[in-house]
């Protein structure tokens, strides 16, 4: 422990940014490597092998929506900010990286973007977040300007203050459509985030104007993953899009995930329609169309509460998905049993492309 905080402290001096080194010790410690470039001032050569995570695979999950609004407001008040997340966060912890969509505005601020839902968390919240193992946040969607550009940059400002990595929003376009990269066993691994649902052109991102990384624009979008997609292993990207509570994607996402595995995606993860969606292999390459809600308040049930941990394999250079499937019950992520994951998983096969599920893990038919 001592020799890893004497090689974070060296880091630092050094200056180091943009390239997160994360092993398995290191994260289940809550201790991370201070923003290390690989070929950017520091040569891999300085790296110490004891952050080099040599086991396979690596094990990246995903979530979907976080949203601390309503109920869950009283909830974490009551209980703790650790509450909801009792019955997942040591399978989190265990994976080498977290990531989720985060759909609340992080502000004190009461000026209110005009629209009919808006929601907002104070900073304390954040903590329950971090606690839970969750490295990074997509902010590409849209809730994160409800309370406009300010509640946008609070909610930057936060989550620096608890070390948790966003994408996908920034403070001008270059910081908005940016990748955040990190090394897992000595694999480079660049997140990508971008929303196809805004409310306003004004939520766009612009080259001096905090904003949201836009997702409409697709000729942009691909050529931003194939440009990330040349100096780096693999690239994933998470993407608010789709139709609310419908259960299958959109023809367009369909056509969309192809275009952009084929500018170099190595998967894509869906949100926004707050329930599940169906998955499919494109070139080899998994896609989940929609994660659905993550922790929501206690008015959803059925479909809108059905959720799960996405695990993104990577192994001997093969990308693979496993579900482990929860459900939101009063404000907690719980799991159901096994009656509930069999049912699930016969429903997301129905659901999706030519895939079937074993033992939890999502399978191309071919």
């Amino acid at each position: 422990m001592k020799k890893f905080l004497g090689f974070v402290l060296f880091l630092s001096l050094m200056g180091c940014s943009e390239t997160t080194i994360v092993d398995k010790e290191s994260k289940d410690l809550a201790v991370k490597a201070d923003e290390v470039v690989l070929g950017k001032g520091l040569d891999e050569e300085v790296v110490p092998a004891f952050l080099r995570k040599k086991s396979e695979p690596i094990e990246i999950i995903f979530v979907g929506d976080v949203m601390m609004e309503m109920s869950l407001k009283q909830t974490i008040n009551s209980k703790g900010v650790d509450y909801p997340f009792e019955f997942v966060r040591d399978e989190i912890l265990g994976a080498d990286y977290s990531v989720a969509n985060l759909e609340t505005a992080i502000t004190t601020s009461n000026n209110a973007f005009a629209k009919q839902y808006n929601f907002k968390a104070n900073p304390i919240k954040l903590e329950g977040l971090a606690n839970a193992g969750f490295d990074l946040v997509s902010l590409a969607n849209n809730h994160t300007m409800d309370y406009r550009e300010e509640g946008l940059l609070d909610t930057i400002k936060y989550l620096r203050e608890y070390g948790i990595e966003f994408i996908g929003a920034g403070k001008n376009s270059e910081e908005a459509y940016a990748s955040h990269e990190v090394v897992l066993n000595e694999q480079k691994i660049k997140f990508l985030a971008f929303s196809r649902v805004l409310p306003d052109v004004t939520w766009y991102v612009e080259e001096d104007k905090p904003g949201i990384a836009s997702g409409y624009q697709e000729e942009r979008v691909i050529d931003i993953i194939e440009k990330e997609k040349l100096d780096t292993d693999y690239v994933l990207v998470y993407m608010h899009w789709g139709i609310e509570r419908a259960n299958r994607p959109e023809n367009y996402q369909r056509e969309y995930a192809r275009k952009m595995i084929d500018a170099g995606a190595d998967a894509v993860i869906g949100a926004h329609p707050h329930v599940l969606q169906g998955f499919e292999f494109y070139d080899g390459k998994p896609i989940a169309y929609s994660l659905g809600n993550f922790l929501f308040p206690d008015y959803i049930s059925g479909p809108t509460a059905e959720t799960g941990l996405l695990s993104i394999i990577i192994e001997k250079e093969q990308v693979k998905m496993r579900f482990n499937p929860f459900y939101i019950e009063k404000d907690v992520i719980v799991d159901k049993g096994e009656e509930y994951r069999e049912r699930l998983f016969n429903y997301l096969e129905e659901i999706s492309y030519d895939i079937f599920i074993e033992d939890g893990e999502i399978k191309p038919v071919n």
